[in-house]
């Protein structure tokens, strides 16, 4: 999803008319993706912070966070580091509403960019 967002952040700066879209990628593993660790990642994903955001937070506010999008989150209860989750991408409004939510990992960024722009 990364590298998605990644092509998205580029053609969102080259496109005027998407100036007002944000990106935000949420970890469900916040013992190892610590602030500290996610503020690397997006370095290396060059993610320009006016444009990305990465968040993580407490276990149980962002599980509670991701099931209201529909992804499910199983933790191994011997390692907290082993987690299985299914992927949702989401469009929301400017004024907060949900617009579109994607499905796994099959969309492409121009679909998105598509949609952005509806």
């Amino acid at each position: 999803m990364d590298r998605h967002f990644a092509t998205i952040q580029k053609a969102l700066k080259a496109d005027a008319s998407l100036k007002g879209v944000r990106l935000v990628t949420v970890s469900f593993d916040p013992a190892t993706d610590t602030p500290a660790v996610l503020k690397r990642h997006a370095k290396t994903l060059e993610a320009d912070p006016t444009r990305w955001t990465f968040l993580t937070g407490d276990r149980d506010d962002v599980d509670r966070f991701a099931a209201r999008f529909g992804v499910s989150i199983s933790r191994a209860p011997n390692d907290p580091r082993d987690i299985t989750h299914n992927l949702r991408t989401a469009i929301i409004n400017a004024d907060g509403t949900l617009a579109k939510v994607y499905t796994g990992n099959d969309w492409t960024p121009d679909q998105v960019l598509a949609d952005l722009k509806k």
